[in-house]
This record gives structure tokens, sequence and C-alpha cells, in this order.
């Protein structure tokens, strides 16, 4: 595999990798926080929705619980109690009118004159003295207030929804049995609730459900013997949360819902669970449901909430996920592929024309062009650097050993020439002592030879000589090479420690980082307790307003003397009101700097996994160095290497320095025995063996002059093929 393709692979690897994994466990962790987060929020909304419902019917409980001891009630004196009952409901615009029920079933209803020959009961006709009383002992709360009430429990009960004899319309009934003397159930006071109204009041306490759990949820208030109260469902056509038993004429039950959710909520009624996850058979739609029972009453409230609406964050989180996810690829490969070139090309270059100068073939007028300034450009500058050098060390051998041959060849001529001469020396010497007149001339002749071929010794050791200059100027070259090699190293070294002190400064914001997540925990822990303590303060409020209700049926009863004392109740019951208002609105405003606290915790998360990752990149460049560095010491082995042959080739210059002075030697010789020919030419006889001898000497080292001028020919021929593979 190419080093490009590998440091591509290198870099998306060591950023996707760690990335993905950062993704999933990012996913994980926030699905398993959104999930526990979505459905404790699904349990508090619906707990602070049912205590907005428990805080609508309290007033109504809070008027028959004030009513039902008063002396007139339990004496049944509706004369008495008519006038005051129709004054208070008609100033309270939350309920319809009070009823006040006998034993036998019969009643009295504020607003409702009765029948006149009947004491005031409500009959079927009114008008007609004849009419019988319309009796109300099939009612639920009757039957479960006195019917069933065997053990006289005083009670206080929500009913059914029902249809009013008096109305017409769908209400509900907040009743409580009267005792009379004996302590046996006498009858019950109630009061009336419209299904329009209590539809109204749910409604506004649940205008926000679109904004926190979309179209799809549900919610579900019910009596604890299983009659619905009220459903509401999204409608469509009016875009908004629709009622489907208030505003319908019959009675529906928990029975009429799907059977997934009938059983949901059984499971959480009998194992007291505050919530539950349950699939629909029909749909394989995932649920979540809570439950919360309305406090001071027999009614439950239930909300159920899609899984595809309750986590959508989750979706969110997956989708955005996905597109950084997508878009950190494209990215990184972008990047990898940059990265990848700019590193890879030079020391591409570099590594092939470095291979045909190993190979003895480089092109050595090639240089890298250089782009940027770091440690590649540097490896190029000095790569450029060490090919100048090479070029003219190369360039000054391939001269010298083209000097060189031309003066083997020369050598060679008159060493061929010796040879011949000497040869025709040993032929005529068996003929000197027939030819003594011509020996004389012979003699100066082969004189005047040697001394041409000692001349030419001497010229040939003074090329030597250069030659040996010649090699010991390339080896301090290469030395210079290695010692700006080692330079290199030494600056890489520097900038792996310039390296370390990055990760350790990297390290360090880290450690700031986890400091500044460990602050913004603990003011979210004092927002949450602010949070408790606005809860406090809302349930004063509802105490108080509770207080300023009981005091205004006193005023009430009281009659003329109770006004001024009714007008300070309502001032109280406004200002109760008021402060239940403010602390809804402060748990509003506390809720969104609890979820910013929470974003800022996430945020600060996020930032210490990226100090993470520039830490891993770091440590990645900080390999690299060290990469390169090996590198380079394997590039001064190779110019020791070089360096070596170089010194072989001196001590080979020194060997033929070594023969041209023995030659030098040998000529001087000759000299010698020449001169002594020219003083006995006399006795040339006598001294022609001496003469044979003498030549065969000469022929043998004329022989050994040969031989090393071969040896030196090749070893010049060799030097001038090894430089002629480099372009210069």
């Amino acid at each position: 595999m190419k080093l490009k393709k590998k440091l591509g692979f290198f870099f998306v690897s060591m950023a996707i990798l760690p990335f993905f994994a950062g993704m999933l466990f990012i996913l994980v962790t926030s699905s398993n926080s959104i999930k526990k987060e979505s459905t404790g929020f699904l349990s508090e909304y619906t707990g602070n929705l049912s205590g907005d419902i428990a805080a609508y019917f309290s007033d109504k409980l809070g008027y028959i619980a004030a009513f039902s001891y008063h002396p007139d009630v339990e004496q049944f004196n509706w004369p008495v109690l008519g006038p005051i009952m129709n004054k208070i409901a008609g100033s309270n615009g939350t309920f319809d009118a009070f009823l006040l029920i006998k034993r036998n079933g019969s009643y009295y209803r504020s607003g409702n004159p009765g029948n006149p020959a009947r004491g005031g009961l409500v009959t079927a006709d009114n008008k007609d003295p004849s009419s019988e009383p319309v009796l109300l002992t099939n009612r639920d709360y009757f039957i479960r207030l006195l019917t069933d009430n065997e053990a006289n429990e005083k009670l206080i009960i929500l009913s059914n929804p029902n249809i009013s004899k008096s109305t017409g319309m769908k209400q509900i009934v907040a009743g409580s049995n009267l005792f009379d003397y004996t302590g046996r159930n006498s009858g019950i006071l109630a009061v009336t609730i419209a299904g329009d109204k209590l539809n109204a009041e749910i409604a506004q306490v649940t205008s926000q459900i679109v904004d926190y759990f979309g179209k799809e949820a549900q919610i579900i208030l019910f009596s604890d013997s299983g009659a619905l109260v009220s459903l509401r469902i999204y409608d469509s056509a009016t875009k908004t949360y629709a009622e489907r038993v208030l505003t319908a004429q019959e009675d529906m039950h928990l029975d009429d819902l799907p059977s997934d959710f009938t059983t949901a909520i059984a499971l959480m009624r009998a194992e007291n669970l505050p919530h539950t996850a349950f699939t629909t058979a029909d749909t394989k739609k995932n649920w979540h449901m809570a439950l919360s029972p309305i406090s001071g009453t027999n009614y439950f409230l239930a909300v159920a909430v899609p899984d595809s609406t309750l986590f959508f964050a989750i979706t969110e989180i997956v989708t955005s996920l996905v597109i950084i996810s997508i878009i950190t690829l494209i990215i990184v490969l972008l990047v990898s592929i940059v990265l990848g070139g700019r590193i890879a090309t030079p020391l591409s270059n570099t590594a092939k024309t470095l291979k045909d100068i190993a190979e003895g073939s480089g092109d050595l007028t090639y240089r890298l062009k250089l782009v940027g300034k770091d440690e590649t450009t540097d490896v190029g500058h000095y790569f450029n650097k060490f090919v100048e050098t090479l070029h003219g060390l190369i360039s000054q051998i391939k001269n010298d050993s083209i000097r060189m041959e031309e003066i083997s060849e020369k050598l060679e001529e008159r060493s061929t020439i010796i040879k011949s001469d000497i040869e025709t020396i040993s032929a005529n010497a068996s003929d000197l002592n027939f030819q003594t007149e011509e020996q004389s001339a012979s003699v100066t002749e082969t004189s005047s030879t040697i001394h041409q071929i000692a001349k030419n010794i001497e010229s040939l050791s003074q090329q030597i000589e250069g030659q040996s200059a010649s090699v010991n100027e390339s080896s301090a070259a290469i030395q210079q090479m290695v010692s700006n090699i080692n330079s290199i190293s030494n600056n890489l070294e520097r900038a792996g420690g310039g390296f370390e002190n990055l990760l350790i400064a990297s390290n360090t914001g880290r450690d700031s980082m986890q400091s500044v997540i460990e602050l913004v925990k603990i003011v979210s822990t004092q927002s949450e307790h602010l949070l408790e303590t606005n809860e406090i303060i809302d349930t004063i409020a509802s105490q108080t307003n509770l207080l300023a209700m009981n005091a205004a049926i006193e005023a009430a009863h009281a009659g003329d003397a109770g006004k001024g004392f009714s007008v300070v109740s309502d001032e109280i019951r406004k200002l109760a009101e008021s402060s239940s208002e403010q602390s809804k609105v402060i748990e509003g405003e506390l809720k969104k700097v609890v979820n910013t606290i929470a974003g800022i915790v996430d945020a600060s998360a996020k930032a210490d996994n990226a100090f993470g990752a520039v830490a891993t990149r770091i440590k990645e460049a900080n390999g690299l160095i060290q990469e390169i560095r090996m590198a380079m010491k394997e590039q001064t082995e190779g110019s020791r290497q070089v360096l070596d042959a170089l010194n072989d080739i001196q001590n080979i210059t020194v060997q033929i320095r070594d023969g041209s002075l023995e030659m030098n030697q040998g000529a001087s010789m000759i000299l010698k025995e020449m001169m002594r020919l020219e003083d006995v030419s006399r006795k040339v006889q006598q001294s022609t063996q001496v003469i044979a001898r003498s030549s065969d000497t000469i022929g043998q080292t004329i022989e050994e002059i040969l031989g090393v001028t071969a040896q030196n020919t090749e070893v010049v021929k060799s030097l001038n093929r090894i430089t002629g593979r480099f372009k210069l």
C-alpha cells in the first residue's frame, strides 16, 4: 500500500473511529438520560396537572365540608338555607347549584324554587301540587354515600358524570353525607359542576400539552369506580385537543378505551406505579402513561404519550449525529487526502530519486519543489542540498576518471613500446659478438629510450598523486553530508519536545473544563432547591385560598353583619390566587434555568471530549516525527557506506602509487646499467650474458607495469561506468 493511501487510511481511522465511538457513547448516554428525564417530566407534568385539577375541586369540596356541619343543613331547613345557597351559587362561577338530598332521594336545589306544595322539593312538575318529588336514589354518589355506606362513615366524594334532571346537561356532583342526632346517615349535601365549566377548566390547565407532547397524547380523567370523567384527544379539524366525555350525552367507562390503555391503568393502580410503558396490539406503537390521583378526591388522572413524541429528542439527536457524522467523514476524507498528498508526494519523489541514486542511475539534476514551512519542507530542502553536494562530487570524480583513463591509455602505449624494444634487445643479444661495431649505437639508443621511460613514470606518479587528492576531497564532502543529516536529527528531537509540551497544555485545559462542569452542577442543584421552595409557597397560597373561602361562607351566614368580613376574605382570596399564579410563573422560569444549566453541562462535556481529541492528534504527530528521525538515522548509515567505498578507492590508488615508485626505481637501475655498457663497450662479449639477464628483468618489470596498467584501466572504466549512470 502506498504511503499516501496509508496516511489517508490512518488519518481517517484515527479521526473517525474515536469520533464514532464518541457519537455512539453520546447517543447511548443521551438516550438513557432523555428517556429518564422524559418519563420523569411526564410524571411531573401529570402530577402538576393533577394538582391544578385538585385545586379546582378543593373550593367546591371546601363548601361541602364547611356547610355539612351547619345546623340548618343537618335539619334540612331549606327555607333558611335556600336564599343563602342561591346567593353563594350565584356569586360563584365555578359551580351551578347546591343540592340538599334527603335519605329517601328527594332533594332541594338552589336556583330551583321547587314545588311549593312539597315545601320546595324538586318535582317532575313544580307547578303541579300533586307531582311527585324527583328521586336521586339511582345516582352513583347517592349509592356510595348512603345506600352502600352501612358503616355511616363521613365521606366527601365526586360523582361520575351524569345528566342533570333539572337542566338536562352533563354535570359532576361533589357531595358529602349528613348525619342526624343519632349518628345515622340522614342525607347528602352536594354542589353540581356543569360539564362545560369542568371542560373549560381542564382545557385551560392542559393548554400547553401540544407544546409538551404533540398531537397524539391522551388525557384521561376517571373515578375510582372506573367511570370516565374526561377524555381529551387531539382534533385535527379544530387543531386543538377536544373533549370526548363531558360533551357527550352517553356515559363512558374505562372499558370503552383500547384494551391496552385499560390494562396499563389497571397495572399502575394495582402496583401503585407512577408510570408504565406498553405497546398497542393493533398499531404496534409504543406508549408511556403516567398516573396520578387527584388529591382530596376519588378521581385519578392519566396522561398517555407515544414514545415517538415523548422521546422525540432522541430522534432529533440521531438525525443530527448522522448528519454530523456524514459531514465529519467528508471533511476528514478531504483533509486526509490533502495532508496525505502534502506528506507523501515529497517523500515519494525523494524515495524515487534516492532509489535511482542507490541503483547507480539517478538524475542528479532533479530538485524537489518546496511549498510551505514544515518538517516535510525541511526534509525536501536538505534533500536538495544533499543532491547538490552529490552532484558536485560525482562531477569531479567523473572528470578525474576521464583524465585517469587518458593517462592509462598513454601508459599502456608506452609500455607496449618498451616491451617491443626489450624483445628486440633480447633477440639481438646473441648477435652482439658479431655486431660490436653497432653495439655503441644501440646502447646509446637504448639509454635514450630508458630516459624517456623514466620521465613517463615520473609523470604517472604525479597524476596518481592528483587522483589521491581528489579521493580525499570526496571523502570530506561525504563527511559534511553526514554532519548535515545529524543536524536534521537534532532538529527533529527538539520538535518532539515541543509536541510533548503542547500535549501537557491540552491536558491542563481539559482539567479546567472538568472544574467548570462541577460548578455548573452545583448551580443546577441550587436551582432545584428553589423549585422546592416555590412549591411550598404554592401550597401556602392554596391553603390561604381555602381559608378565605371558609371566611366567605361564614360571612354569608352572618348576613349584613359579615359584609365587612366578606370584603376582607375576598381580598385575602385574591391575594392567595395572585400568589399561586406568581408561584407558577416562578416555577416555569426556574425550570427554564434548570434546562439551560443542563445544556451548559452537555456543552462542557463536548468541549472536554474535544480536548481529548486534540491530545490524541498531538500524540499521532509526535509518532510521525519519531518515524522521520529513524529514517534520517538510516540515511546516515547509507552515507557512511559511501564513505567506506571511497576509502577503498583511496587504498587502490595508494597501491598504484607504490607500483609507480617501483617502476621508477627499475628505470634508475636500467640507466646505471646503460652507463656501464657505455664504459665497457670493449667488454661486450663478456657482458652479453649480463645484458640477457638484464633484458629478462626489464621484461618482467614491463609485464608488471602492463598488469598494473590494465588494473588501473579497469578501475577507471568501472568508475566511468558508475559516474556515467548519473545525469549531471
